[in-house]
């Protein structure tokens, strides 16, 4: 009882001192438990992996060949170190003969797809940025290059589509997700997945512009801008996206009208009037991987549907839009939504934290095949985000491409 006593009036006279030991023990407890079950994770991935490295091949195949696209500075310049420490190990043990080439600047991705030659899949590691440009060197070719599988790392700061295939978090849960998205690729389930056709829409003497591909989203508004000025209240901690709408939502320098006009045609199956645009898929090779849904076979060419070419026009004025593919839709179609004409500070912060939360989401306006979206002279400032990539607001077409990416996926989550 007696060193009891003693022990708390020490800790009442060095309080400071005290509390400081404390903080810095339950952070090393938190560490040290987060480590270990880490370990334990990969230690059971590894021996998964090892499984399909020992299985046997045909004695005149070679390892599978699969390029991995990594973008060293994403996530803040962690993504290299996390690829190396969690997902290359795998894709070893598994048996891949993994060829990892590295992204040097914007736009570098792009063109290491666009000539990328020898390889049977591509694996993406990095964020949504790294993806989108993958996608766009992807399709640019004109040699069916889709077929090739498309592994997704989610290794970036933002990762939307990885994040939806892949459920995950922070500490162990993202070390799990990281796993997941690995033994998707080792076990080669693959699905196909639409993607949006983005063509700049030139005017007067421009030149025209090629297109650009992406598979979540088209932001433009408040919401956006005050999103994407987050980072620059890193102070906050875990709560600087909520700082970031008090901080931005009284200031001007948001996009608060977005004004124009939406031209669109209606969602079609397929048709004589719109197939001839899309690119056919024509499998020539077969790849080491079990596809388990395939890519649609119907020749709909032939068939007439007239409603299919016909043009509506819907003038908006609001303070965000967003265009991105329906998700588990009968047919392909794009969404359009439009938010609120107005909000007011309390309004737009309230709503604004419901959003982090996932309480809230913008109403979906119309579905469309393709839509042309004309801007109302915007501003020189104002930009759209396309896959979380930032764009001058121009005029634009943007059409759906039905299950023209091919994607790695786990259909049950095994970690």
């Amino acid at each position: 009882m007696e060193k009891f006593l003693k022990a708390a009036k020490t800790i009442r006279n060095n309080w400071k001192k005290s509390v400081f030991g404390a903080i810095v023990l339950y952070y090393g407890g938190a560490t040290a438990k987060e480590r270990y079950e880490i370990n334990i994770l990969m230690r059971a991935a590894c021996k998964e992996a090892v499984k399909y490295g020992n299985a046997m091949i045909e004695y005149d195949r070679n390892p599978t060949l699969i390029t991995v696209v990594l973008n060293p500075v994403a996530n803040k310049r962690k993504a290299k170190k996390d690829f190396e420490k969690y997902c290359e190990p795998i894709l070893h043990l598994a048996g891949l003969q993994v060829d990892v080439v590295q992204t040097t600047s914007e736009g570098s991705a792009k063109e290491i797809v666009e000539n990328l030659k020898g390889t049977e899949a591509i694996i993406v590691a990095g964020g949504d940025g790294t993806l989108s440009e993958t996608i766009t060197g992807l399709l640019r070719r004109n040699d069916n290059a889709n077929q090739f599988p498309l592994g997704i790392l989610p290794l970036g700061k933002t990762n939307s589509l990885a994040n939806y295939l892949f459920p995950g978090g922070n500490g162990v849960e993202k070390v799990r997700q990281l796993i997941t998205a690995c033994m998707a690729i080792v076990k080669g389930n693959t699905m196909w997945q639409d993607a949006m056709k983005i063509e700049p829409i030139a005017q007067d003497e421009e030149a025209p512009s090629r297109p650009i591909y992406a598979m979540t989203s088209i932001d433009w508004g408040a919401f956006r801008d005050t999103e994407a000025r987050s980072d620059k209240y890193w102070v906050y901690g875990p709560f600087r996206e909520y700082m970031s709408y008090i901080f931005n939502g009284y200031k001007d320098s948001l996009t608060w009208t977005c004004k124009g006009v939406v031209k669109y045609t209606p969602p079609c199956a397929g048709c004589s009037n719109c197939m001839y645009k899309k690119q056919e898929i024509k499998r020539k090779w077969s790849f080491f991987v079990p596809s388990t849904q395939a890519a649609p076979e119907t020749d709909r060419t032939k068939l007439v549907n007239p409603e299919c070419s016909m043009v509506n026009e819907l003038c908006f004025k609001t303070t965000e839009l967003q265009i991105q593919p329906k998700a588990e839709s009968i047919l392909p179609a794009l969404t359009v939504g439009l938010g609120r004409n107005q909000y007011s500070y309390t309004e737009f912060v309230s709503e604004g934290w419901r959003r982090i939360k996932g309480e809230s989401k913008i109403n979906e306006v119309i579905e469309a095949r393709t839509i042309e979206l004309w801007p109302e002279s915007p501003k020189t400032e104002e930009v759209f985000e396309i896959d979380k990539e930032e764009f001058d607001v121009k005029p634009m077409k943007v059409t759906i491409l039905p299950k023209i990416v091919k994607l790695f996926y786990e259909p049950k989550l095994q970690y």
